[in-house]
């Protein structure tokens, strides 16, 4: 008996392409509240690229240098300690930075004595080890950091920290299902690496390295100027200024930085915008926030249907 059989094949065509109106940013708007305490709160809105570009940029550049000298640092050690152990090889430092706001609050105690400290933010890593042929993954998170600090006056550099915040350290070990030996034996020396102790002294160092050891404090000096943003007569660059050098005992200085990505779909596909923001309190009588925003605009119509190969290249037009 012959028996006949029909396949039916459906081929549908997977690289459609999709008309749209594309989004960009046209333009970037530097805006600046300036508050202050003059019976009620009163804040002042600036918006003036010629002043708050060079703040985003010191905030970038601060953020930057902190981070980059953080997975040198923290890479230096990972190499030599895996590299130490007779089974495992050093592959790769994947990650390793400051995720979060860094808050450092600066304040002169009222016997003279100025203290500092520093928090709100957690560190992130991940190393790639190779263990007699088998890749893992170490991931490496830890608790919001918290320390306390030294500072110099003169110098505006903040140094020698301490840990405050009963600092965690989490690692998790990725392999795919390898046995537990091995992950036991790898997470011993990530632990060894990576202990609480060592992760206070990699920040400690990278914070250091800032602006030939003059710390973030110190460098608002360069971008918040005198004479430059008065408001009602109130000279804030002077007042921030004065507030720096710690003259005044009971008052204090607290400055936020943080940094992050926005995601925008543009018409195809996602872009970034990169954004960041700088936050400036002085004893609650005069408080300086910083931010960049971006302006959204839409762009023509683009049809794929009316470029080179028409509507035989799988595009249409809803």
């Amino acid at each position: 008996m012959l028996k006949k059989i029909i396949i039916l094949i459906f081929i549908f065509n997977t690289s459609t392409v999709f008309a749209y109106y594309p989004t960009y940013v046209s333009q970037t708007k530097h805006l600046t509240t300036i508050g202050y305490k003059h019976n009620n709160w009163r804040d002042i809105i600036v918006d003036s690229t010629s002043m708050g570009k060079p703040i985003h940029d010191e905030v970038k550049e601060i953020l930057s240098t902190i981070n980059n000298k953080l997975f040198e640092v923290v890479e230096a050690d990972a190499r030599e300690e895996i590299n130490d152990t007779p089974t495992l090889r050093f592959r790769k430092l994947k990650r390793a930075q400051l995720i979060g706001p860094l808050n450092t609050k600066i304040i002169t105690q009222s016997n003279g004595v100025v203290t500092v400290e520093l928090s709100g933010f957690t560190f992130d890593a991940e190393v790639k080890v190779d263990w007699l042929g088998i890749t893992l993954y170490g991931d490496v998170d830890t608790s919001t950091l918290r320390f306390a600090a030294d500072y110099n006056v003169s110098t505006g550099r903040v140094y020698n920290l301490r840990d405050i915040g009963n600092l965690q350290v989490d690692i998790d070990i990725d392999g795919n299902g390898i046995i537990n030996s091995i992950v036991a034996e790898t997470l011993d020396v990530l632990q060894y690496i990576f202990f609480p102790d060592s992760v206070q002294d990699a920040v400690d160092e990278a914070i250091n390295e800032l602006n030939d050891n003059e710390y973030y404090v110190k460098a608002f000096d360069n971008v918040i100027l005198p004479q430059t943003w008065i408001v009602d007569g109130i000279d804030i660059g002077l007042e921030i200024k004065d507030a720096i050098k710690g003259i005044n005992p009971g008052e204090y200085i607290s400055i936020s930085l943080s940094e992050w990505d926005e995601r925008y779909y543009e018409g195809s596909k996602y872009r970034y915008y990169y954004k960041n923001r700088a936050v400036i309190d002085i004893s609650n009588e005069y408080k300086f926030d910083y931010g960049n925003e971006p302006v959204y605009a839409t762009g023509d119509w683009i049809n794929p249907c009316a470029g080179p190969g028409g509507s035989t290249s799988g595009c249409y037009e809803p």
